[in-house]
């Protein structure tokens, strides 16, 4: 990992907060409130403690820019939701909080990762890491009026 990149795994409403504020403006959204964000944190430490999954924080320079998360299903860790702040990208924290979902997933008995990949941003990161390409997935737009 590059100097100053680092993750570990979601246990905290801090933590919750800190993920909320990268989701916002990546995936354009409205912000958790208080009781949304202790929903959020239910969620995760339920599905952290059953072994179903987790949500990982990644950080440059103890600065939260970076986070995804893991499901795992039958030995597999479906990887999703990663999202990174456009002004932290190239810098390695996507590769940070992949390295961690990809470590906790198999600490939890995963054996395997799937992960869908942007061409454009996140694929090549995983083709480094060794992920093999598998298929392509398409997305089509109607404009309805």
């Amino acid at each position: 990992m590059p100097a100053g990149a680092t993750a570990e795994v979601v246990r905290s409403l801090d933590q919750v907060r800190e993920v909320d504020s990268i989701n916002v403006p990546v995936w354009e959204q409205a912000p958790l409130d208080e009781d949304g964000l202790r929903v959020e944190l239910d969620e995760v430490t339920a599905a952290l403690a059953s072994g179903d999954g987790l949500r990982v924080i990644g950080r440059l320079d103890g600065e939260a820019v970076s986070t995804g998360g893991s499901t795992i299903v039958d030995g597999f860790a479906r990887l999703w939701g990663a999202a990174t702040l456009e002004s932290a990208r190239g810098r390695g924290a996507y590769r940070a909080v992949l390295a961690e979902r990809l470590r906790a997933s198999a600490e939890l008995g995963a054996t395997t990762a799937l992960v869908k990949g942007r061409i454009a941003t996140s694929a090549p990161i995983l083709t480094r890491v060794g992920f093999e390409r598998f298929g392509d997935e398409r997305a089509y737009r109607l404009t309805v009026t």
